[in-house]
């Protein structure tokens, strides 16, 4: 096995921390190796996916002054995003929910930009049906 080193915010491992004590059938490796393995599959199925398709994204971001670059990525696929909700959660947190119609390669681009979104703590996406195609 390889061992890597692998940097978190303390708020974020002191909460790792805080599960894995009460739950002690895994450790920190356990955890991430999980994530990693979810991530990778969550990876193929939209790699797999070569069709036009309906879908919806939840995005729980940091709130920062301007965020440029969630602007970028809105306006840039707006031809795909048919209803947008934006809710403030707290005065440091936003949640954006995004309806999506249109090509999975371009879902896949769509989602891949919002990971690499510094302020987005999570993202959740899911495939609700195959979409027309027009």
């Amino acid at each position: 096995m390889s061992i890597i080193s692998v940097s978190l915010p303390k708020e974020l491992l002191e909460e790792l921390d805080a599960i894995l004590g009460e739950d002690k059938s895994a450790n920190r490796s356990e955890v991430l190796r999980q994530a990693v393995r979810s991530y990778i599959t969550e990876y193929k199925e939209l790699d797999n996916l070569e069709r036009n398709i309906i879908a919806t994204i939840s995005v729980l971001y940091e709130k920062k002054e301007q965020n440029e670059e969630l602007f970028r990525l809105q306006h840039e696929f707006s031809d795909m995003i048919t209803a947008y909700l934006h809710s403030h959660l707290t005065e440091t947190s936003c949640l954006e929910i995004m309806v999506i119609k249109g090509s999975s390669k371009r879902l896949k681009s769509l989602i891949d930009g919002l990971k690499a979104n510094k302020p987005v703590r999570q993202i959740k996406f899911s495939i609700m049906a195959t979409a027309e195609t027009e």
